[in-house]
């Protein structure tokens, strides 16, 4: 559909070389079938063997930049003075410090980070927000690392877990082939014969494992504490902050929890072309340090909310038992993928994920994109993209009759 009131340009059609497909909810560069979470995909020109399959994502990103860094960004995570060496898959990579292990992966045009777990397709980044359960890592003998939100260590030694001969070439993929003779909950009506059943349930467990338990790995006790608030704040973003703030003025004593390493949330990576929301948000947090009435704890999770506010605080060092008075829950949305063929491959990812990328990591996420969105956030992704070197080929938005195109839009000539 093409709206009136935005400049168009012609599409040309997609260079398989170059093009990668972003989507404000969910993104799909090859075309084709709904994967793991709805009916197997046929054989189409993406569909016809997985052996297939994995060479054209490898000759794909292989014929990438290696190098996809952007020019320093405001209020970036990364430390650009200290690299940081690591392998993975026993190849040699380096990040700053600050990345985490997608996105330092990611800039060096790595793009299968990890093998789904039951029929073993390829998996890259899809929120780069601790729901990327495809992409756990092996680091030598710690297993099931979550590659979204784990910052990269020196002589970090990563290998993706749950594949039979490495990530690029898994064999095990060729599961994929008999996707339709192995619908979801088979393994609980077959092979159920006395005798077959335990070598089977070994099998099955085999080839459907995650990382490796070193039995020999000396036993690691973290610490305990206790801690007591007035009002505890689950979220450290824009929101977040601003009732912390609210609740410390009225004389509170606070308490913020964040799950992330920094704090400010969206108000950090969702500007669609308004630079002034960072610089807001960066306010709201300096305000936020330096009340006297307010503590923080980063890098940590809620893990629970039992009886007489009695929460325990996860953080990966240790543990914090709080008793707190009043709970503010301010912990954001989440982004739902859209279902169409092959949307679980690489290159398919939540528009978060892409504004993450870029804002916090500074790292250009794709070459070439097109939006799929049912709302206003995939314009401001959009913009996003474009302004820093994106091509935004068009925006698809779902809606029948969507609201006049924003200006910033029309300006950059993106295509709806």
């Amino acid at each position: 559909m093409n709206h009136p009131q935005c400049m168009m340009q012609k599409l040309q059609t997609p260079n398989r070389k170059t093009i990668q497909v972003f989507l404000q909810l969910s993104v799909n560069p090859f075309g084709g079938g709904l994967g793991e979470a709805g009916r197997p995909p046929d054989r189409g020109v993406w569909g016809a063997a997985p052996q297939a399959l994995d060479f054209a994502i490898t000759v794909l990103f292989q014929e990438r930049s290696h190098e996809l860094r952007l020019p320093p960004v405001p209020n970036e995570w990364i430390d650009r003075t200290q690299k940081i060496h690591f392998t993975f898959e026993g190849q040699p990579f380096w990040g700053y410090a600050g990345d985490i292990i997608s996105s330092a992966l990611w800039a060096s045009g790595q793009r299968i980070l990890g093998r789904s777990f039951k029929y073993h397709r390829p998996r890259g980044i899809l929120s780069l927000a601790n729901h990327d359960i495809n992409t756990l890592m092996q680091n030598g003998s710690v297993p099931n690392v979550r590659a979204d939100v784990t910052a990269i260590a020196p002589s970090m030694e990563l290998s993706a877990v749950n594949t039979f001969g490495g990530v690029m070439s898994d064999r095990a993929s060729v599961l994929n082939v008999f996707s339709s003779f192995l619908p979801v909950g088979f393994y609980y009506k077959a092979f159920h014969t006395k005798m077959l059943f335990p070598f089977w349930e070994r099998m099955i467990r085999t080839m459907t494992g995650l990382g490796s338990v070193d039995l020999s790995t000396p036993r690691l006790r973290t610490p305990k504490r206790y801690d007591f608030c007035d009002v505890l704040v689950i979220g450290g973003g824009v929101s977040g902050l601003s009732a912390a703030l609210t609740a410390a003025n009225a004389g509170a004593d606070v308490v913020i929890v964040d799950e992330n390493a920094k704090l400010g949330g969206s108000g950090h990576y969702q500007l669609g072309g308004a630079p002034d929301l960072a610089t807001r948000t960066t306010e709201l947090i300096n305000a936020v340090s330096h009340h006297p009435n307010i503590r923080t704890y980063t890098n940590t999770q809620t893990a629970g909310y039992y009886a007489d506010h009695w929460i325990p605080l996860v953080h990966r060092d240790y543990l914090s038992k709080l008793r707190t008075k009043a709970v503010i829950f301010a912990s954001g949305a989440y982004e739902q993928p859209a279902v169409f063929r092959n949307n679980d491959l690489p290159g398919v990812m939540l528009a978060s994920a892409a504004q993450r990328l870029i804002y916090r990591y500074a790292v250009k996420p794709m070459h070439r994109a097109v939006v799929l969105t049912a709302n206003s956030d995939g314009y401001r992704a959009a913009l996003d993209l474009a302004q820093h070197g994106v091509t935004v080929m068009a925006i698809v938005d779902l809606r029948s009759d969507p609201p006049p195109c924003p200006p910033l839009i029309r300006g950059e000539l993106i295509p709806l």
